[in-house]
């Protein structure tokens, strides 16, 4: 049973003190949060979490941790993508010490590349950047985005994955053209169903 207090959480990680752009770290955010639940969501450990997260929760943290706390992860259960890990959803009462030690990566959010129509990848999330969110909210806007898509091995692999920034102007726009789009919940930050990303697809490339 979901609760506020015990509620299923995928944690995604990044390594402080990074030398990765804040572009880098979004779109390696975006890999790792798919290739996370293309990896564990069948495996028998972790499936039953996985398909009530999915259902009822959703809901995902960003941390930060230090090299030794980076180091530490290795032994969890991770897929990781540069300096960015994500681990399969767990309640926070059951999650491994390492990641209570760490703190919520809240420092302001870096740039994006600006969208560009006329070249989207076969995946582009598109990020408000108008709304304020902090670096970790950001990133876990992005992972709700990235599983907003298909998952498919097949079709992942060589994966041209983007993710932009756009402001308020024309964004209207870009929701009526988008696969899907983001409404925050409204738990941290920003207002109940703020529009955060928008996934944009390739025409070239079948809807799953």
């Amino acid at each position: 049973m979901e609760t506020e207090d015990d509620a299923l959480v995928m944690y995604l990680v990044v390594r402080r003190r990074t030398t990765r752009t804040f572009a880098e770290l979004a779109t390696a955010s975006a890999l790792a949060t798919r290739r996370c639940a293309y990896r564990f969501r069948d495996d028998d450990r972790w499936r039953d979490g996985f398909d009530e997260w999915w259902r009822d929760s959703f809901r995902k943290v960003c941390l930060r941790a230090e090299p030794r706390e980076w180091d530490d992860l290795r032994v969890l259960d991770h897929e990781r993508v540069g300096d960015v890990a994500c681990l399969p959803p767990i309640r926070r009462s059951a999650r491994d010490r390492v990641l209570v030690r760490m703190q919520t990566l809240s420092d302001g959010a870096g740039q994006l590349p600006e969208l560009d129509h006329d070249d989207l990848g076969d995946l582009t999330l598109v990020v408000a950047t108008d709304l304020g969110m902090s670096s970790g909210k950001t990133l876990a806007q992005i992972g709700h985005a990235a599983l907003m898509a298909n998952i498919d091995l097949g079709f992942d692999r060589g994966l041209d994955l983007r993710v932009v920034g756009q402001g308020v102007a024309g964004w209207a726009e870009l929701v009526e053209s988008a696969e899907a789009v983001v409404r925050d919940g409204g738990l941290t930050e920003i207002a109940p169903g703020s529009e955060t990303v928008l996934v944009l697809r390739s025409p070239a490339e079948p809807v799953g």
